[in-house]
């Protein structure tokens, strides 16, 4: 019997058809599942923002920490807040890059509690056109999202700090590192606590791997007083990263803690 060959239609045409398939089968959703925005409730198309609400993603004001990016008063210079010259953190430095009281916020809620990650997929977006200077001159070798306790992963379904760094690192071409890091101990909910009872709470919470030498990028959903990502870049360090800095979507100003 005579071999049969398979015919495949060129990269150029699958992609576009593959395009062409996923943009119909966002119509035929919108059309069946209208999609609610974060924001202000009103009908638009996935993931996320209308159009009036998407403005509102704007990059926070200074003056600003030069270590850990939280707000500092009006008249003051650009330079280390209290806490950051009383005790550094292990990070290099953080990017906070909204407010998490604006639609970051509402985006990061409707992901982590209404069940639509993809909510975070305009996040990731946004994120990028507001890209800090500092990681555009010296680009880290691997960015690392931290990681949800397995059992709280499973409850939720999805990670978003993962979903945001994937976001992040397909179009900037940036290697993403999955499994270098992960959380060790199941830990409570940070939201409550104070300060001294948050570090506490994630002390030894992580444990990492495969990062020598490495230039790591932390990405988290959002930052409140650092303790988490203070604690996951001590881990880094300690199986010996060269550098960890930090990128959250979203900050939580000092006033609204």
């Amino acid at each position: 019997m005579p071999s049969t060959r398979s015919r495949t239609l060129p990269a150029p045409v699958r992609a576009l058809c593959g395009s062409l398939c996923r943009d119909l089968a966002r119509g035929l959703c919108a059309l069946v599942w209208p999609v609610a925005c974060c924001a202000c409730g009103s009908q638009t198309e996935p993931p996320g923002l209308c159009a009036d609400c998407a403005p509102g993603l704007r990059a926070r004001p200074a003056p600003r920490c030069t270590i850990c990016d939280d707000r500092l008063p009006a008249e003051a210079p650009a330079h280390r807040c209290g806490r950051c010259l009383a005790r550094r953190p292990r990070y290099a430095r953080a990017w906070g890059l909204f407010d998490y009281a604006g639609p970051a916020g509402d985006l990061i809620r409707a992901a982590k509690y209404g069940r639509q990650p993809a909510a975070l997929d305009a996040l990731s977006r946004a994120m990028i056109g507001h890209w800090p200077p500092g990681l555009d001159g010296e680009p880290p070798s691997l960015v690392i999202p931290i990681p949800l306790h397995i059992k709280r992963r499973a409850r939720r379904g999805h990670s978003p700090p993962l979903r945001i760094a994937a976001g992040l690192c397909r179009p900037l071409g940036l290697r993403l590192g999955r499994r270098h890091l992960r959380r060790v101990r199941d830990t409570p909910e940070q939201a409550g606590l104070d300060d001294s009872a948050r570090r506490r709470n994630v002390r030894g919470a992580f444990a990492a791997r495969r990062v020598a030498g490495h230039d790591v990028l932390l990405v988290d959903d959002a930052m409140t007083t650092g303790a988490t990502v203070d604690a996951a870049a001590d881990a880094l360090l300690r199986a010996g990263a060269h550098r960890v800095r930090v990128l959250c979507a979203a900050r939580v100003e000092r006033d609204a803690r």
